[in-house]
């Protein structure tokens, strides 16, 4: 099944009638990377308006024993630690509460993020968008739900549904859920 996901996933063209397909595809075949690499099939990808695809992650937490390696987290902390990527944050003692990632940066996630994965979107700054919505961890719609501070923090950054194929939104929803297979 994983084989024949991927080449489809690999064939696939973006549709023009969905403008964040290109960057949702890439998001769902990093979910499928995890999946092939024995964790859960979440990806995600960070993307610059100009530039384009800069980076992408899995989730890690089955692979490498570790419970905050979900893919966003994984995503943000190789995004933060690479030089070439330095000129996308601003200085963490500089930025006054404010963002600290680039505006024009945006995160594209196969799957909702969880609260944990929210909070650290949030506190970045970035944009984010999803392609499948979570079954019952998603916080997008859930912002309320977070202590003050946090819900406040959340509404500042955009956190919404990708505007992707609904192809790519089913793959990413059974990758997803893989692990209960």
């Amino acid at each position: 099944i994983l084989s024949k996901i991927e080449q489809f996933l690999v064939a696939y063209q973006p549709d023009s009638a969905y403008p964040d397909d290109v960057l949702s595809k890439e998001s769902v075949l990093w979910a499928l990377r995890g999946v092939q690499s024995g964790g859960y099939g979440i990806g995600a990808v960070i993307a610059d308006r100009g530039e384009g695809l800069l980076h992408g992650a899995h989730n890690a937490q089955i692979q490498q024993n570790r419970s905050d390696l979900h893919a966003e987290m994984t995503l943000l902390t190789e995004f933060e630690s690479k030089k070439k990527f330095r000129k996308y944050l601003k200085s963490w003692a500089f930025t006054g509460g404010e963002d600290v990632y680039a505006s024009s940066l945006t995160v594209y996630s196969s799957a909702e993020p969880c609260p944990m994965c929210f909070v650290r979107l949030s506190i970045a700054g970035v944009k984010t968008k999803y392609v499948a919505t979570g079954p019952d961890d998603g916080m997008a719609s859930r912002v309320d739900c977070l202590p003050p501070f946090w819900a406040e923090l959340g509404k500042r950054h955009p956190v919404e549904k990708a505007q992707s194929a609904p192809v790519l939104q089913r793959i990413a929803h059974v990758l997803f859920f893989s692990y209960l297979l």
